[in-house]
């Protein structure tokens, strides 16, 4: 089920909170919303969803309007599934009444759960209650009752809040699997920018009820089109440059300019990993190093005190070779930079 959201508005108490949102997917395709806390992600899944009607726009499901003036499909006829933040589970059901909850009267329900069970290596499962289920398991439990309804649209809202990091990797990865396999359109609401870029084909970053950039992982890790993208996305490294309208210098070298660049006096915004250091007569010391496994973050001094501190990512083994107040050239591994600012 392909899905369009076109100038959507909602304001509560007369403060706006979704303004003019134009969003749309394909079929089949997993499109992530991500931003900060209360930039509008959950607001527009419930629109999507039918649960909250906006004040203007239009809202269209596989090309048939479900939302617009005088039009408002309610949600139980949108075929569209929802997995809350809580999973909201029925407490005093067991987990296979749970799941055959919303698929009363089709044929072969027990071997309906009995499949979507074993698709989430819950099989046995089926007598437990919720309470006695674990975090992942309850989420799972919450995925597959949703699922059951084979939903042409699935709405998940920060499914895997509040789960250990292990947990999370594993169920993020079923659940992606999952979605795949039974080519389902899907929305996933998130503040978590690696969460996002691991479940989406594209993304679409929010920030005060608008969105500020979409596009694939790719594009806005590496092509931000401002600042709250670039860092929002991941860590960033400020450095101070001068572009003459050909090149950026800078104390890591320098970086090829574009037409679009402010000339004279700028800043110069990469990814940590797009750095490196050698040993050798550069204008930063070594402070510390910080071992965090195939990396080693190491924080660097300006010896003349004028530039900022900064933090590297070097391949652990390389780093070896570094030591505190050692002196060191600091290089850029690419000739672009991620962003250049007046």
């Amino acid at each position: 089920m392909s899905f369009g959201l076109h100038s959507i508005r909602l304001a509560f108490d007369g403060v706006p909170v979704i303004n003019g949102v134009e969003l749309s997917a394909q079929s089949g395709e997993t499109l992530c919303l991500l931003g900060p806390s209360g930039c509008g992600k959950t607001t527009l899944l419930r629109i999507l969803a039918g649960l909250e009607a906006p004040d203007a726009g239009t809202v269209t499901l596989s090309d048939i309007t479900v939302f617009s003036a005088g039009v408002n499909l309610p949600p139980e006829k949108r075929q569209v599934g929802y997995l809350f933040q809580d999973y909201a589970l029925f407490p005093h059901l067991t987990v296979q009444q749970n799941i055959a909850f919303g698929i009363q009267g089709t044929p072969n329900i027990e071997r309906q759960v009995s499949d979507l069970l074993a698709s989430v290596n819950l099989s046995g499962f089926e007598n437990a209650m919720p309470s006695t289920l674990s975090g992942g398991q309850q989420q799972r439990v919450a995925l597959v009752r949703a699922l059951a309804r084979r939903p042409h649209l699935m709405l998940l809202d920060e499914p895997f809040s509040g789960l250990d990091t292990e947990l999370k990797l594993q169920l993020r990865e079923s659940t992606h699997r999952l979605l795949k396999e039974h080519g389902i359109t899907a929305v996933i609401v998130t503040h978590d920018p690696e969460e996002a870029m691991y479940m989406a084909d594209r993304l679409a970053l929010m920030d005060q009820g608008g969105i500020v950039q979409i596009g694939t992982p790719q594009e806005l890790y590496n092509q931000p089109v401002n600042q709250f993208c670039a860092r929002f996305l991941g860590a960033t490294l400020t450095l101070q440059g001068h572009n003459d309208g050909q090149l950026i210098r800078t104390v890591a070298g320098t970086f090829n300019a574009s037409p679009n660049h402010s000339t004279g006096e700028v800043k110069v915004l990469v990814r940590p990993e797009s750095l490196t250091v050698r040993p050798g007569e550069g204008r930063y010391e070594v402070l510390h190093r910080h071992f965090v496994g195939a990396h080693t973050l190491v924080d660097l001094v300006d010896s003349q005190a004028q530039f900022p501190d900064l933090q590297v990512l070097v391949p652990t083994d390389q780093s070896q070779a570094l030591a505190a107040g050692q002196s060191v050239m600091l290089l850029s591994l690419q000739e672009q930079p991620l962003l250049v600012v007046a």
